[in-house]
């Protein structure tokens, strides 16, 4: 899971009732570049954001109805009836694979229902494989987006554009580390020393990785296996392996606490909250939730640690993309809505309304002081970010990667042998779908 699974899905029509002028309005390559009035066009935005979230995103499409003289009403549900005017649908959450099965519905018949939408970027592989979304190539990426958040080419062109990034950072909680004579690691071997030392100090393992059953698991160990300069999906290569005997060796030695086995975004927190946890890393939304219970002051936040080869951080959260079909006004109109959510405003706002990271450099002037630390720990980390790769098959590298867990720390069961097997399982999964395989 790349962002917490308790997101509910704001679906907000935007009514655009004036023209779109400048850079705001540019049409997709090939589009009808001409400037005659939007007024009366209406397009449906689909983002999935926390109830706590929302008032942040409603306020930038206001900003959005001010700045290209559209009219969008931001009334809930519960008031629809009472405003029949009202644009505003809060629907029931639409999960990925909701959002591809409605697109395989709506889109041959040629009438897409939502006109722009923000996926999870580990979803996207479907969409372009079954021909449900718009090439955006000739859609310009601003130049202050991070280069690394520009969200990978598919088949040689750009479906998806940058739009909310997420990503891992470690949480080191300072008088502990103080008293076991340590300070944050920055590297897999002072990470081990680190969980040595904590041990000692305390008489038990104070550090947790998340391996939580499904993706969490996924996303600890394709940081770990990049970092040892592997490739998470081939899981026999020497970079995978010395991952893996890396990891069976902190282990063994009981330097990691058993509570890993079920970490993930949400007991991450609680983990370092209650003091399971001296050190742990968990998405960058931990600082929000440890600042509202008053412990963030308790903790050194930074990016965390860099293997043999590399620093790596999965990039997860979500990129804007238009459904194929959509055209003419309804085009044109979503393309500025999505130019406008990875301006400087609506990124610099959302870094100060709802702390999320934010895929400009340029966006991070207003932070507030208690969050500095967190948000120079996340430009830093998604310099170094790492997308999982866009493959029909990565359920079945994430299964394996699991299993791999359960046989090679809990089962205690050799390295090489486990991974040439859950090798051979995913090569098999490639060949059936027809996909190409390193």
């Amino acid at each position: 899971m790349s962002w917490p699974g308790w997101r509910r899905r704001l679906v907000v029509a935007a009514a655009l009732a004036g023209g779109l002028s400048g850079a705001a309005c540019a049409p997709l390559r090939g589009a009808d570049a001409s400037t005659d009035s939007l007024a009366g066009t209406t397009i449906t935005f689909s983002a999935s954001v926390t109830a706590a979230e929302k008032p942040a995103l409603e306020e930038l499409l206001t900003r959005f109805e001010d700045q290209s003289r559209t009219m969008v009403n931001l009334d809930l549900l519960s008031h629809f009836r009472d405003r029949p005017t009202s644009r505003v649908k809060l629907l029931a959450s639409i999960t990925a694979p909701e959002l591809i099965h409605r697109l395989e519905v709506e889109v041959p018949q040629g009438k897409p229902s939502i006109q722009l939408f923000a996926q999870d970027n580990l979803a996207l592989k479907p969409l372009v494989d079954q021909r449900l979304v718009e090439d955006l190539s000739g859609v310009a990426v601003p130049r202050a987006v991070t280069r690394s958040l520009v969200p990978p080419r598919l088949d040689g062109r750009q479906f998806f554009l940058p739009f909310r990034p997420n990503v891992r950072l470690a949480y080191a909680e300072i008088q502990r580390l103080r008293q076991a004579g340590v300070s944050a690691p920055t590297t897999v071997s002072e990470l081990r020393d680190v969980a040595e030392r904590l041990k000692a100090a305390e008489g038990r393992p104070a550090v947790t990785l998340s391996l939580g059953e499904g993706d969490p698991a996924a996303v600890t160990l394709s940081e770990w296996i990049v970092s040892f300069g592997g490739n998470p999906v081939q899981l026999d290569d020497p970079g995978s392996v010395q991952a893996f005997q890396s990891l069976r060796q902190l282990w063994k030695d009981g330097l990691l606490a058993r509570e890993s086995l079920f970490a993930k975004f949400d007991t991450e927190v609680d983990n370092l909250r209650t003091g399971v946890a001296a050190l742990a890393q968990n998405w960058s939304f931990t600082s929000a939730q440890l600042a509202k219970a008053g412990a963030l002051r308790r903790f050194e936040v930074y990016p965390g640690w860099t293997g043999p080869v590399r620093a790596a951080h999965v990039i997860g959260g979500d990129v804007l993309g238009i459904p194929r079909g959509v055209k003419g006004k309804q085009r044109q109109a979503a393309v500025a809505l999505a130019q406008f959510l990875m301006s400087k405003q609506a990124q610099t706002y959302l870094v100060r309304q709802n702390a999320w990271p934010s895929i400009r450099s340029d966006a991070y002037a207003k932070v507030p002081d208690a969050q500095r630390q967190t948000f120079r720990a996340i430009q830093q980390a998604l310099s170094d970010g790492w997308f999982r790769p866009s493959v029909s098959y990565w359920p079945e590298v994430s299964k394996d990667m699991n299993e791999a867990v359960d046989r090679i720390l809990l089962q205690d069961q050799p390295v090489r042998p486990v991974l040439d097997e859950l090798h051979a399982d995913v090569a098999q999964v490639a060949r059936q779908q027809g996909a190409q395989y390193p």
